[in-house]
């Protein structure tokens, strides 16, 4: 709820609060003066204790509203409202009845119910309660006076006007306050839809996935999200137009929310990607609903998808869960994208659920602890400082993990390998933000800071001396600037050049243009023999085509 949203409720609520106080307090006032107690020992005992319970009824009831009303502004009415309302015009009977019945000057109270039934729950239910006043008020006179019909007639015609001012301010305000509802309704959706796909914008995804996460939380629930891109979406616009383009964001829009619960909430979350929240959702099933949107994206035929480099639009999904990989909001925003950017890494049009930093590793290897701890502190320290190369990272350290399963490395070989992927980059920790992401050509200088990053890298790491053996694998990861050549470099540095390269060249970079998998299997083939170890280079690619269903 925003904070507009809140102060007009609390505004709304304090209003009713303050009408329903003065209609009790006056009717207690006009009931309490209509007695003339005696000076007798009983009404002595007596009027104590019956103002004592009237007032702890009168406190509890208060206390009641104070409670019960703040959650209900705008909402429908519920048996408790309309017990509620039974009782206020039941007081309003008693009112009447103790202060001269049909010449009661007290009739007038009626109008305080119908205003808080109008600013309450609207129109409808304010005529409603006009009505039982009138209706009650005509039976007092009826009971009082009999069949008397000139006398009838002379009460009808005072109260004629009474009867004029509970309509009117039932229908005129009742309606003032369902238009005022509506407009705010509208406002609201104009706030927090987005308008060219009619999902929700990025303003009501980051309010609603913070309420779900306080509900997890309240609950002891899970929350899902998912992260949603269509795979070469710009390719699609360049070709066919952006006009088709946003035909083609209204489509998947709709398809994607017929995907999801009534309880999930889909958003546009910007330009091509869109984001699903899925309250009280494990991981587990939040898959099988990403699995059934990328499905449903793929056997759709859409108009121009023949110009797709797939022949087809497809989508790619990156799902994580709260608390079970994230705990709070920013990291589970995070983790998702984490998990999208390697579906987008590894071939597309699949669905990722994220894996935390050296899971596999830490899981399924036996590992030294402090050098999961030194590789968690460097990973941060890069993920904080460059999304890319951590991205990057996470993806060289797969390919490296079914490289060394393709080759049957030893255990320990494969903890090298994996261990130095994790750390290959971490020497571009001392290359300035504006070089590190810098789109333009770089300076000598600067093109000088990348080529000694693998060094930079070594000596970060050199006085810490559970990392000693992963030294001389993260230095030679380059040709340069070592000098080495062929198989002078360590075997387990030529596969994770293989793996460092073929990763950069296929995945989206700000001074390099992506290539396709099979662009960047000819590129290693081109260089194999110079750049590249080529009995290493076929081996890597017949790799990638066993593991084809992990990348």
């Amino acid at each position: 709820m925003s904070s507009f949203e809140q102060k007009r409720n609390k505004q709304v609520f304090e209003i009713i609060v303050i009408l329903k106080i003065i209609y009790i307090a006056l009717s207690m006032i006009a009931i309490s003066s209509a007695y003339n107690f005696k000076k007798e020992i009983i009404n002595v005992v007596l009027v104590p204790i019956v103002f004592s319970i009237i007032l702890v009824a009168v406190l509890a009831y208060f206390s009641w509203i104070v409670v019960y009303i703040r959650g209900r502004i705008d909402k429908r009415p519920k048996i408790a409202d309309y017990i509620e309302t039974t009782i206020m015009l039941c007081v309003f009977i008693l009112t009447i009845m103790t202060t001269g019945l049909q010449d009661s000057g007290y009739k007038l109270l009626g109008i305080f119910i119908v205003l808080i039934g109008a600013i309450q729950f609207g129109r409808n239910y304010s005529l409603g309660i006009a009505t039982i006043s009138m209706i009650i008020i005509l039976a007092i006179d009826f009971l009082s006076i009999g069949s008397n019909k000139q006398l009838l007639s002379g009460y009808f015609e005072k109260d004629l006007i009474l009867f004029s001012a509970l309509f009117v301010t039932a229908f005129i305000l009742g309606m003032y306050v369902d238009i005022e509802r509506e407009h705010s309704k509208e406002l609201k959706n104009l706030a927090n839809i987005d308008e060219l796909t009619g999902l929700y914008n990025h303003r009501y995804f980051q309010e609603f996935l913070q309420k779900s996460i306080n509900n997890a939380d309240k609950e002891k629930q899970e929350v899902s999200l998912l992260f949603m891109d269509i795979d070469y979406f710009k390719n699609f616009n360049d070709v066919n137009g952006h006009q088709a383009g946003d035909l083609i964001l209204k489509e998947i829009g709709q398809i994607m929310k017929s995907c999801i619960r009534s309880t999930d909430a889909i958003a546009r979350y910007g330009g091509e990607e869109f984001a699903a929240i899925l309250p009280n959702t494990t991981e587990h099933d939040a898959v099988k609903i990403g699995e059934r949107i990328r499905a449903s994206i793929q056997n759709t035929h859409f108009k121009g998808q023949e110009n797709q480099p797939d022949k087809n639009i497809t989508i790619s999904i990156g799902i994580s869960s709260y608390p079970k990989r994230a705990i709070s909001k920013h990291q589970l925003i995070n983790t998702a994208d984490d998990a999208l950017y390697r579906a987008k890494s590894f071939n597309r049009n699949r669905v990722e659920l994220y894996r935390g930093i050296l899971d596999d590793l830490y899981e399924n290897m036996e590992i030294d602890k402090d050098v999961v701890k030194f590789i968690k502190a460097f990973m941060n320290m890069i993920n904080k400082k460059d999304r890319y190369t951590y991205r990057h990272t996470e993806s060289v350290v797969i390919y490296a993990k079914y490289f060394g399963e393709y080759l049957n490395l030893t255990k320990k070989e494969k903890i090298s390998l994996q261990v130095s992927a994790y750390l290959h980059d971490i020497g571009k920790l001392e290359i300035p933000d504006d070089v590190l992401n810098k789109k333009e050509k770089l300076t000598e200088a600067e093109r000088q800071m990348f080529i000694k990053h693998p060094q930079t890298g070594v000596d970060l790491i050199k006085s810490i001396k559970q990392l000693d053996e992963f030294q001389p694998i993260i230095k030679h990861h380059h040709e340069y600037p070592s000098g080495l050549k062929a198989t002078e470099i360590p075997y387990l540095s030529r596969m994770l050049t293989i793996a460092d390269s073929f990763d950069a060249m296929t995945s989206n970079r700000p001074y390099n243009k992506v290539k396709t998998q099979e662009e960047g299997i000819k590129e290693l083939r081109d260089n194999a023999g110079t750049q590249f170890d080529p009995d290493l280079v076929e081996k890597f690619i017949e790799m990638l085509d066993k593991y084809k269903d992990k990348f």
